[in-house]
């Protein structure tokens, strides 16, 4: 572990700085007692009671997905280039559920952290400098330290056993892109928002569901409104959140669930609008 890296490096609990030890590093409060393993180069700063085996189990299927022409192109092509202008300068990158492998062409001198809740993604994971095993509501990052964040599609899969959980969860996340996040520092996150009709028909059979099929139900979508409404409670001091909606041609097709590959939509059936929401943090504009 570099010495750059460790400047941005917090222990998750507290927020104190963590010290390397062998193979683990350690939280300089010594009331605290966190420790985080270092295997096979991860920083793994997730309790096991955290953890979900869902992005394991589905590693494979999930990333062949993401890489078909007609995803990329809907999903990430134009994506990627409206994110480039937003990383100019950037000299550290927080990326939120990075994934196997980063689907943007990162600033060459920017320092990059990946967080990720699975292990295999992170393995294979050689575009991002530090690869953190851990949940972006407890993030073992220090405050004040990144100056872009990026999350790509996984605001959706932060859930939890209810709606009512699901809300807090994404709260707790912004809450600490707004905790680590430097003065001036923005935000870009790319989610699917979905139409009125199935976010309502969402909201009524979540919960059941959510018991009925456990851990296979990993996904929640917030209306773009919503999502707005969550940043101005948790993020004071972000300045107005943009958003920008990509629309793809209506014939299409692409599975509306990356992980059931054998199933395709046209975009016209697709009921969801894929957009882009940006925010910077407020700037301190004292002499």
């Amino acid at each position: 572990m570099n010495s750059a890296a460790l400047t941005v490096l917090a222990c998750p609990r507290c927020h104190s700085r963590l010290e390397p030890a062998a193979q683990a590093l350690s939280c300089l409060d010594r009331g605290c007692g966190f420790r985080a393993e270092i295997r096979d180069d991860i920083v793994c700063a997730l309790d096991s009671s955290d953890s979900s085996s869902f992005f394991d189990a589905h590693h494979d299927v999930m990333t062949h997905g993401s890489e078909q022409a007609n995803v990329r192109g809907a999903f990430y092509k134009p994506q990627t280039v409206a994110l480039l202008d937003r990383l100019a300068g950037a000299k550290v990158i927080l990326d939120i559920g990075c994934g196997p492998r980063l689907p943007y062409k990162r600033p060459l001198q920017a320092l990059v952290l990946g967080v990720d809740p699975s292990l295999e993604s992170l393995r294979e994971n050689h575009d991002v400098d530090v690869r953190l095993y851990a949940c972006s509501a407890n993030l073992p990052v220090a405050s004040g330290s990144i100056d872009a964040i990026v999350c790509f599609y996984s605001l959706h899969h932060i859930v939890g056993k209810t709606v009512k959980d699901n809300q807090e969860l994404v709260r707790r996340t912004l809450a600490e892109f707004a905790r680590v996040l430097a003065v001036g520092g923005g935000v870009v996150i790319f989610e699917v928002a979905p139409w009125w009709a199935a976010s309502a028909v969402q909201r009524i059979v979540w919960n059941a569901a959510r018991r009925i099929l456990g851990g296979k139900l990993n996904m929640f979508f917030w209306r773009k409104r919503q999502l707005a409404s969550l940043v101005s409670t948790t993020f004071p001091s972000a300045s107005t959140v943009e958003s920008f909606t990509f629309h793809v041609p209506a014939l299409t097709m692409f599975p509306p669930a990356f992980a059931i590959q054998q199933l395709r939509l046209p975009r016209f059936l697709y009921p969801f609008d894929i957009n882009m929401y940006t925010w910077q943090s407020g700037r301190n504009d004292a002499p």
